[in-house]
């Protein structure tokens, strides 16, 4: 029990607080005081317990709990760099890791995830005892990668109950082409203690990253009626050379929409054409060629109207879109069918990269000469 705040306080009362007798014989306040009896329990505060010094006073007891536990508390050290910004088809993770405090818990901590706005895939936490849990939890040896609904299954939070933890958000959506701006909190508690941590996210969709897709390489020409411009300068109401496949003929068409994303699942065609082609970039051992570099599930039309790409499976899961595996020889189709691009190797295209694709009536345009789907329809 806890002894009155105000009113009439007796010996017997004390004693019965420190687990004694009420009728205790030679009862000394002086002893009850300073902790003869028992040491005093500090964790009430200075008002509610005796102070220990002489003269000693029975209203000292006031408020006094002789069995009052250590509250758990928790402390926010550091919740700057949340905030979440990327593309999906990949893991993206706050810039800085949040660290927190919990003191006197028990039984570990829990943790629960609230989100506004969105779509958002999956919220996943990277934390550690020791320092920035990194990308995946991969910084620190000892540190946990978790889904927020299985946070107390880890033993990083099952045996949390007083020290530092630094926790990374990060979380993973693909495939999508749906945008998403909005909040997050995550809620940590423990032994009924809550602590909160907030961040922003904003993505904007069609893959990025493995698995991601839809795009070529920021530098590759469009071909123009006259000319060419770079497909990172075009804007939508320009207008570009497309194939119209129900006439079966070639038509310059307005830009209905760009997207940009950034991806790092690229690669690189290289193509030998004619000396008498257009847009010639280089030479190699007396062949000339020229390159198409863009993202690993991005159709292109072969001449005799099919499409390849270099991941046709993933052409078809991310949009639906029937595609083979790109191969060396093979003929793809050009604008104004004035010269042949033959497909003479391909390479990597390694780290991330801004990429861009256009939709335009015909769901298709001619990168640098040669004939591509968009990727995205209406």
């Amino acid at each position: 029990m806890t002894l009155t705040s105000s009113g009439q306080i007796s010996f017997s009362d004390i004693n019965t607080e420190f687990g004694r007798s009420g009728t205790t014989a030679n009862t000394s306040l002086e002893d009850l005081s300073d902790g003869t009896v028992a040491t005093i329990n500090t964790e009430n505060a200075s008002s509610d317990r005796p102070d220990g010094s002489a003269p000693h006073s029975i209203t000292e007891f006031y408020n006094y709990d002789h069995d009052l536990a250590p509250s758990t508390s928790w402390s926010v050290v550091d919740n700057t760099g949340l905030n979440l910004v990327g593309f999906p088809g990949g893991t993206e993770k706050s810039s800085k890791d949040a660290q927190m405090t919990v003191s006197n818990g028990s039984g570990g901590t829990s943790c629960s995830l609230s989100t506004t706005g969105g779509p958002f895939g999956t919220f996943k936490l990277a934390i550690s005892s020791s320092g920035d849990p990194g990308f995946f939890g991969t910084s620190n040896s000892g540190t946990g990668y978790i889904t927020t609904s299985s946070a107390n299954s880890n033993s990083k939070f099952t045996g949390h109950n007083s020290g530092t933890r630094f926790i990374r958000t990060q979380w993973t959506h693909s495939p999508s082409n749906k945008d998403g701006t909005g909040n997050y909190t995550l809620t940590l508690t423990n032994n009924g203690a809550t602590a909160t941590i907030t961040g922003s996210i904003q993505f904007s969709g069609g893959g990025g990253g493995p698995g991601g897709g839809l795009c070529i390489y920021e530098n590759i020409p469009v071909s123009l009626k006259d000319g060419t411009a770079n497909i990172h300068d075009l804007n939508v109401g320009d207008m570009v050379m497309s194939y119209n496949w129900e006439t079966g003929t070639e038509e310059e068409v307005e830009i209905q929409q760009i997207e940009k994303r950034l991806h790092e699942n690229l690669y690189k065609v290289m193509l030998s054409v004619p000396v008498t082609g257009n847009q010639v970039t280089a030479t190699e051992d007396g062949e000339v060629l020229k390159e198409l570099i863009l993202t690993s599930d991005h159709p292109i039309y072969k001449q005799d109207g099919g499409m390849v790409s270099q991941n046709p499976a993933l052409s078809k899961s991310n949009y639906d879109l029937d595609s083979v595996e790109i191969q060396p020889n093979d003929l793809l189709q050009v604008l104004n069918g004035k010269y042949y691009a033959q497909v003479h190797r391909l390479e990597g295209f390694p780290a991330k990269h801004w990429t861009y694709t256009i939709r335009t009536k015909n769901n298709n345009f001619y990168a640098d000469g040669i004939l591509v789907h968009s990727e995205i329809t209406e």
